[in-house]
This record gives C-alpha cells, sequence and structure tokens, in this order.
C-alpha cells in the first residue's frame, strides 16, 4: 500500500500577536544579552585565521590549504562587524580578495597574507574595532593598495 499524501491549507491565518517593532526590540534586546561574548569569539575566529595560515605557509599552493584559509578570512570578513570589529571586516575581505589573486608571485603572496593576518590578529587583540583608530584605517588602506597594485601588475 502506497501512503498518499495531501496538501493541507489552514482555513485562514492568524494576525501577528506582536507588532514588527516589538520584534526588532526583542531581537535587537537578545544580540545585546550576547554582546559580551563577541570578544571570545572573534578571538576564536581570529586564533582559527591563524590556525589556517600556519598551515597554509607550509605548502602555500595547496589548494585545500588555501581554500581552508579563505573560508577563515570569509568568515571574519562577514561575521566581524557583527561582532563589533568593522575594520576587521575590512582587512578581512582585502585578504580574501589577495587569495583570490591567481598566478601571483609567492613571495609577494606569502609576504602580504602574513601582513594581513598579522593586522587582524593585532585589531582583535588591541580591541581595534573601527576606522576611528587613525592607525588601524591607515594600515587597512595600505593593505588594500597593495592588493590593488598586485592585481594591476597582473593586468
Amino acid at each position: 500500500m502506497v501512503a498518499q499524501s495531501r496538501k493541507v491549507t489552514p482555513k485562514r491565518l492568524l494576525p501577528a500577536r506582536i507588532s514588527r517593532e516589538d520584534l526588532i526590540a526583542r531581537a535587537e534586546k537578545a544580540i545585546d544579552s550576547m554582546r559580551g561574548e563577541f570578544a571570545s569569539w572573534i578571538q576564536e575566529e581570529a586564533e582559527d585565521l591563524t590556525t589556517a595560515l600556519t598551515a597554509w605557509l607550509e605548502i602555500p599552493t595547496d589548494a585545500e590549504r588555501t581554500d581552508d584559509l579563505f573560508r577563515r578570512a570569509h568568515d571574519l570578513k562577514g561575521q566581524a562587524p557583527t561582532l563589533g570589529y568593522p575594520i576587521v571586516g575590512r582587512i578581512a575581505t582585502s585578504l580574501c580578495e589577495l587569495l583570490g589573486c591567481q598566478q601571483v608571485d609567492a613571495a609577494e603572496l606569502i609576504i602580504l597574507t602574513k601582513s594581513h593576518v598579522g593586522a587582524i590578529k593585532a585589531a582583535v587583540r588591541d580591541e581595534v574595532r573601527d576606522e576611528t583608530n587613525e592607525t588601524a584605517a591607515a594600515l587597512a588602506s595600505e593593505l588594500e593598495a597593495a592588493v590593488n597594485t598586485l592585481y594591476a601588475k597582473l593586468n
């Protein structure tokens, strides 16, 4: 015997019991209650990136290790702003662009990759969160310019 299914449709939709504004306020309150954990989360992400860098440096031409390093950078790119570290997200974005470079000089790639990861580690360690820190903003700009120069050389 074959089971048959039938489409079930509600007779009527119930109105929401809570307003959109209240839902947003509850979500913001939940995020605020977790803010204390954000510092440890960003530290864990930075440590994961460092571990991936260490493995990648052993064999920079290994696609799997490059993908892992890229994934870690990409995670930071997306999560850092949410965790209150937009400057880390900016540097991680630049690192993702760097790791996407094809046919780049290995020595340049290694130096720039290490520089990006070092900048991320320093920002997290020193709790530098955004571009109000002039040194961090200048460093992010320098790293972005270096990646842009590298791309320009390839084209």
